[in-house]
């Protein structure tokens, strides 16, 4: 480890200073490096105007550390070229911590991305790092899942972003977030005009923050990604997403709703929202209650959107309880759909009745599906290994 090996510190340094063009990134990952050296790291980097990515995630760093850096990232004699900052998983560096790199950014014009999950900020660290963002007009990316954030935090982040023009992605997974915060979040993303992506995946998520976040995404012209695994949306929170999949105006090309104990209802009314959508590219629907057995409007909806829909790449259904009579629906649909590209069922409990219909097709009609996940379902080894083969 880093922490044992002064001599092999000591030559990162020494590239550090030498101020080389061609090191333009430096990787200091799960090394036990500490605040003492991140202090000659942070001097090294006053004479250093070429690096570029800098990863000190897991580097057992505290809040003074984070000073260190904060304080040369900001250097006027030597501007700093650090575009790439990561400081995950650093669980010392607290509330103090995001303080630091939140005045840190409101004089650096270079930082484009800043990854923080882990690092024990709470409200009282992301707060300042998210209402710098109202006037830094450089950072294009913020990550800070996994840091007790909750709705206050939300609500920093959704008014910085009522005025914020640089921001292109940030992810909130893994918080305390509720739908009071997606709320706030949700009026910010209203008038924001730059943000590409958003995760907030793993909260406190229910039916009022789906509703508030399809209101607030409706006249949004740029969101394209939209990560929301691991709440609590349910099927009535799947329908208001379906309304705003439904929208000609919707711009979103990438869904993940997994894990929210969506069953066939919401399932449903998605389907039914893609048969329109053109923009669509990928549907995460792993790990719900969906079934989409015989009878059930679930399968015939989900069919007659891939026998229409031909923007749809990636369909994610894996961790469900789909069973034969919906594989086989899919098959059939798989005969004339020309834009699937990816299929993943693994996990579901469909036997080799499902799994042999699914290879017939691809075999013979289907020319585009490139990746087709079966595995830990019912079926036989055998049949198992002969649906892959004619999928190959």
């Amino acid at each position: 480890p880093m922490g044992n090996n002064p001599t092999k510190f000591q030559l990162v340094i020494a590239r550090v200073e030498a101020n080389n063009p061609s090191v333009q990134e430096l990787s200091l990952e799960k090394h036990d490096v500490g605040d003492k050296r991140i202090r000659v790291l942070a001097e090294a980097l006053r004479q250093n105007n070429t690096l570029e990515r800098l990863n000190l995630s897991a580097c057992n760093i505290t809040a003074l550390g984070v000073r260190y850096l904060s304080d040369a990232i900001c250097n006027i004699i030597i501007t700093s070229n650090v575009r790439r900052l990561n400081l995950s998983d650093n669980v010392k560096v607290g509330p103090e911590g995001g303080k630091y790199l939140a005045n840190a950014l409101k004089n650096n014009k270079i930082l484009e991305q800043l990854a923080i999950n882990n690092c024990g900020l709470g409200d009282e660290g992301f707060i300042p790092l998210a209402e710098v963002l109202s006037t830094n007009r450089s950072l294009a990316v913020l990550e800070a899942g996994g840091n007790e954030i909750t709705d206050e935090g939300a609500k920093a982040l959704g008014d910085a972003l009522k005025l914020n023009t640089s921001l292109e992605g940030t992810s909130l997974w893994n918080n305390l977030i509720t739908s009071n915060g997606a709320q706030h979040v949700a009026e910010g993303l209203a008038a924001n005009k730059t943000l590409l992506w958003i995760g907030l995946g793993g909260n406190g998520v229910d039916v009022e923050g789906a509703w508030a976040l399809a209101e607030g995404i409706r006249g949004n012209e740029s969101l394209q990604w939209l990560g929301m695994g691991g709440n609590m949306l349910g099927d009535r929170g799947a329908m208001h997403l379906a309304t705003l999949l439904a929208n000609d105006a919707c711009c979103l090309q990438s869904i993940g709703l997994g894990g929210n104990e969506i069953s066939d209802d919401g399932a449903t009314n998605i389907a039914g929202a893609l048969k329109t959508n053109t923009k669509l590219k990928s549907l995460g629907l792993g790990g719900n209650r969906i079934a989409l057995t015989e009878g059930d409007e679930g399968t015939k909806q989900l069919a007659e959107m891939l026998l229409t829909n031909g923007s749809l790449q990636k369909l994610l259904l894996s961790s469900n309880i789909i069973g034969d009579t919906a594989v086989v629906h899919l098959a059939t649909a798989l005969e004339t759909n020309t834009g699937l590209e990816t299929l993943l069922l693994a996990d579901n409990p469909f036997s080799d009745e499902g799994g042999e219909g699914l290879a017939k097709v691809l075999c013979s009609a289907n020319k585009t599906l490139r990746t087709l996940d079966i595995h830990n379902s019912q079926m036989t080894n055998a049949s198992e290994k002969r649906a892959r083969n004619k999928k190959k």
